[in-house]
């Protein structure tokens, strides 16, 4: 104990010194100041680049690590007590290299690229990337356009998009074909898990709403390997938008239209320090439209929609983690004609539409570029009819008894997805293998058991083997269990080849396959509109494809221009159509054979105050059995040209679409194939747009349909389940928009 005593008061001896106490002070505070702290700023936001990822070089050791930014921009580093240099590449921005001295805090103003049009794109690939860097043939729909065109759902995005057609169905809403293959073939995908709700094999996609949204990832041709059934024509990935760089954002917009449309939609979101919060809710409404007056009977029906959107992002450990919730509500009134011979009473009908989605996904990456991600996902959809008897005396309603008059349909799907990849620039060799689980069920009167599934668990493999630096070439393959039909092994590879003077070649050969859903094999859906029955006997779709392109990418100055050509070759056996049988049944067959020869130019071009892209795309089709009984071409030419004056903050974009004559194919009821011509016609829209307030405010006047296209008369029965006497619904006349858009950010 005694030399413990001593040994204390030697310590306290010492430090009570003065010379001896500022020197340890002083090597404290050295230690302290051996970190450097860099915080990275937007020049022309002036806002912080989150989670940007920051590689740096200690100058004495030589050692090389990475990480991102925080949510205020900032990095800190442990130097060593040495100088580093720290190289910033985030897409969007211009490369930096700096080098810092051993001790202080930085601030580092970055500048925009200006080679860079389009953002980072995560579609298939294995982590965010420049499309230009990608091995397949992106198209991406920016936040821009969409605002421009005054889009408040997917169907109004896709009308004016090239090789994309929109049809209209009375209650089925608004279904897409992309490169003459029809919605069942084309997966629809939101920040990369499947939207279910599939109507007649097809998603409504007016009920896709598109407030919130970042932007939207295209990709044409068969994705079956990474995303398995549906994904034959190709994939749509709707991304939504998550991290921001403000403290507090706040926003919310107002649209009308004179058809008789209003939307209201309001966010916003929060950023601190345990996470990043985004909430968004919205309403549209549109009370109904006709070209004729047929009384309460409309040829578009009323609706009225609710949606909201919440996510949650936080950074767990090592994990990137995101939860994300979504509804989403719809009511659709179709009003009868009243019936004879006293017009006293009418048949109402009414379905309601939730949509009810919940994902969590998480992140990390692992030393060398190794990267897992994580998701797991469960989407509930239901869609309720009921029919009433009206009575337009003393305006009762009264259930109509028959049991097929009413009806509560119901989905789920279970989606539980993971890749391991691994993603080093430059690098030789990268590769990525995951899996695939999707569980579906669905209960309900229109399906002929009143329950039924099918479960779906699928391995795929990937690698991009960079031989030089000129040539990537990425094989792939899929292998899947599915409960309902016996599957074969799925390959793919891609080819990319860039020459010296940004001229890019990409060529690809995929294997597609589509399994009947559960509509299809096991609908029973009959009532005064539709007589749809299922076939348990379809067999699965499978296809081939071939697609080559060429690009060039030419900077002049501040001048881009992107000239490409793309040519399609797609093979597929066994196809299903919705066939007409007799008098006003329909089911679902297999078509022995479905060709289709795609050509598609595109010129983009960037100027300094003008911007946008024409393109010519032409197809033939052939189909039929046991040989091509039927085929017919056609062609569409699209232009989008932007003009924006950055002084007075106006814009001004052009939007034009012709679309020549077209055929859809059916059965007949002797099994035979028929083909049913769709005239040309020639669409455009116009939108302008103005900045207020510092650009809190901005509004936006414009027409869309300006040649007044409302129906078209089509040869014959065009292959919808009920069609109006041969013609089909285009658009509802020109139509006049406004809309007022409120952005308040801290």
């Amino acid at each position: 104990m005694n030399y413990l005593n001593k040994y204390i008061n030697l310590v306290i001896k010492y430090i009570s010194n003065k010379s001896v106490f500022t020197v340890i002070l002083i090597f404290i505070t050295y230690l302290v100041q051996a970190q450097i702290s860099i915080t990275y700023i937007s020049e022309t936001e002036k806002s912080p680049i989150v989670f940007a990822p920051v590689k740096w070089k200690i100058i004495n050791s030589g050692k090389t690590l990475q990480c991102q930014t925080d949510i205020n921009g900032t990095i800190k580093i442990d130097n060593e007590k040495s100088g580093l240099i720290a190289y910033f590449t985030y897409l969007g921005y211009e490369l930096r290299t700096d080098t810092f001295a051993n001790t202080g805090n930085y601030t580092v103003l970055v500048k925009t690229d200006l080679k860079y049009l389009p953002e980072a794109v995560v579609t298939d690939q294995y982590t965010a990337i420049n499309p230009e860097k990608a091995i397949q043939k992106i198209i991406v729909i920016d936040e821009k356009k969409i605002k421009s065109m005054g889009a408040a759902n997917l169907s109004d995005l896709l009308s004016n998009q090239i090789n994309f057609k929109i049809s209209q169905d009375n209650v089925l809403g608004s279904n897409l074909s992309l490169m003459g293959l029809g919605g069942q073939n084309v997966k629809l995908l939101i920040d990369g898990i499947p939207v279910i709700g599939r109507l007649g094999g097809n998603i409504d996609i007016s009920q896709i709403n598109l407030n919130d949204i970042e932007r939207i990832e295209v990709i044409e041709g068969p994705l079956s390997v990474a995303y398995g059934t549906n994904a034959l024509g190709g994939a749509i990935n709707i991304i939504t938008k998550k991290k921001h760089s403000k403290r507090i954002n706040i926003s919310s917009s107002f649209l009308y239209e004179s058809a008789g449309k209003y939307n209201v939609d309001a966010s916003i979101k929060l950023r601190k320090a345990n996470g990043i919060y985004n909430f968004s809710v919205g309403r549209y409404y549109f009370d109904g439209w006709s070209s004729v007056n047929l009384e309460r009977f409309q040829e578009w029906k009323p609706k009225e929609q609710y949606f909201a959107r919440f996510h949650y992002l936080r950074k767990i450990k090592n994990f990137d983690t995101e939860y994300k919730s979504e509804y989403f509500n719809e009511k659709l009134t179709n009003k009868g004609v009243p019936r004879m011979p006293y017009y006293e009473t009418a048949f109402d009908e009414y379905y309601f539409t939730n949509r009810f989605d919940n994902s969590i996904t998480a992140n990390t990456k692992f030393r060398h570029n190794r990267f897992l991600n994580l998701i797991f996902a469960y989407n509930t959809y239901s869609r309720i009819k009921n029919r009433y008897l009206f009575n337009r005396v003393n305006l009762d309603k009264t259930l109509v008894p028959e049991a097929n008059e009413q009806d509560t349909t119901t989905f789920t799907n279970i989606v539980m997805r993971g890749t391991f990849s691994k993603s080093l620039k430059n690098a030789k060799l990268n590769y990525q293998t995951g899996y695939d689980i999707n569980l579906e069920k669905g209960s309900g009167q229109r399906l002929k058991n009143e329950f039924e599934y099918i479960n779906d668990i699928a391995f795929f493999s990937s690698f991009e083997y960079m031989p030089k630096k000129e040539l990537q070439i990425k094989p792939a393959i899929r292998y899947a269990y599915n409960s309902a039909f016996k599957t074969i092994p799925i390959p793919s590879i891609n080819l990319k080849y860039s020459f010296k003077n940004n001229l890019v070649i990409r060529t690809s050969y995929a294997r597609g396959f589509r399994a009947p859903d559960l509509k299809e094999l096991y609908m029973n859906f009959v009532d005064i509109n539709h007589d749809i029955t299922g076939n348990p006997k379809l067999k699965p779709e499978k296809s081939d494809n071939f697609q080559i392109s060429v690009s060039k990418k030419i900077i002049k100055k501040e001048n881009i221009f992107n000239p490409e050509i793309s040519f399609y070759a797609n093979n597929i056996k066994d196809r299903i159509f919705l066939s007409y049988l007799q008098n006003t049944n329909y089911t679902y067959m297999n078509i022995a054979n479905f060709r289709s020869l795609w050509f598609n130019t595109n010129f983009a071009y960037r100027l300094k105050y003008i911007s946008g892209n024409l393109g010519l795309s032409g197809s033939t089709i052939s189909t039929g059995k046991n040989g091509l009984y039927s085929d017919g071409s056609f062609y569409e030419i699209s232009s989008n040209t932007t003009y924006s004056e950055p002084k007075s903050s106006l814009n001004f974009s052009f939007f034009i679409k012709y679309n020549s004559v077209s055929y859809n194919f059916t059965t007949n009821e002797n099994g035979e194939t028929i083909k049913s011509e769709i005239p040309q016609f020639l669409w455009a829209d116009f939108t302008m747009n103005k900045n207020f307030f510092n650009k809190n405010i901005t509004a936006y006047l414009g027409v869309k349909n300006i040649f007044n296209i409302k129906t078209l008369s089509a040869s014959a029965n065009t292959g919808g389940s009920h069609s109006n006497g041969g013609n089909l619904q285009i658009g509802m006349g020109r139509i006049y928009f406004a809309k007022i858009e409120y952005n308040f950010a801290k």
